[in-house]
């Protein structure tokens, strides 16, 4: 197959021993692009083998980058193979997927975005019933409306590039035996003052049914340009990050993201900014 090149670092011996491993391994990454999501599972990539290690007597190494053709600009993904002496592949592994260069105007659409979603709230504290809605909690200066999590394997939504115009945009987990949990939160400052937090990877912890710990991910940079995927698409989708300024009886609402276990189940969020509030799902 011609599709693939050896980095410089590669001797000629190397490229020579092993040249049918790699093209065993690099037609087993063909027929089966479904593993790196929505976003590439039609485009055209391209490969180079940028290292072989000897794991064992029977195992050998291959670590490939690898990138859409047409997007050249993009950073490359990296992943690996470990294919035995029989041409089986006994693993593969996605270490990173390509995506582009720190995108800024992803950044500044998403902070328009929140400030967009900041509305007024006429209602006063004493105004507001919850009937008992254990998802509906209020802090010190702070009210916290959550919604039910939801769990699903990529996150793709709608959203304008730089030059406003629509375009299909995904998230992706890291590791490919985990999946994406989000929780549109409401946050609303009742009281008398201004409210600025930072919602970051430190502002909320989920919990698994085992306690395990979770911290929420970056979705600026976790954003890729995607197709359309009904399956995974997710209306209305605003990403709760960044730096946000709460005048008083104001409200932002968007999504909080996570990176769980294929088969954890969430139990309890902590939010920690700005306010101390615990909801149990």
């Amino acid at each position: 197959m011609d599709n693939y090149t050896f980095k410089n670092s590669i001797t000629d011996k190397n490229k020579l021993l092993y040249k049918d491993k790699v093209a065993k391994s690099i037609e087993y990454l063909k027929n089966n692009l479904y593993e790196y999501g929505p976003s590439l599972k039609n485009a055209n990539l391209s490969y180079v083998v940028t290292k072989i290690e000897t794991q064992s007597p029977k195992i050998l190494r291959i670590y490939f980058e690898f990138k859409d053709e047409k997007n050249i600009n993009s950073k490359s993904g990296l992943e690996y193979i470990d294919i035995d002496n029989n041409d089986v592949i006994q693993v593969r592994r996605i270490i990173n997927k390509p995506k582009e260069n720190f995108p800024w105007p992803i950044f500044t659409l998403a902070i328009i975005s929140i400030i967009i979603a900041a509305i007024f709230v006429t209602y006063r504290v004493y105004w507001m019933d919850t009937d008992g809605d254990n998802l509906y909690l209020a802090g010190r200066s702070l009210w916290v409306k959550s919604d039910e999590p939801v769990t699903q394997e990529f996150i793709t939504y709608i959203g304008n590039d730089v030059n406003g115009n629509e375009q299909y945009w995904a998230i992706s987990p890291i590791n490919q035996e985990s999946n994406l949990l989000f929780v549109k939160l409401s946050l609303i400052n009742y009281g008398s003052g201004t409210v600025k937090i930072v919602i970051d990877e430190n502002a909320s912890t989920l919990y698994d049914e085992k306690s395990v710990q979770y911290k929420p991910i970056n979705p600026i940079e976790r954003t890729y340009a995607s197709e359309k995927s009904d399956k995974y698409m997710v209306n209305g989708f605003i990403p709760l990050w960044g730096p946000v300024q709460l005048d008083p009886q104001e409200q932002v609402t968007g999504m909080l993201i996570f990176e769980i276990p294929e088969y954890s189940i969430a139990e309890q969020l902590k939010w920690d900014a700005g306010d101390l509030i615990m909801f149990t799902y």
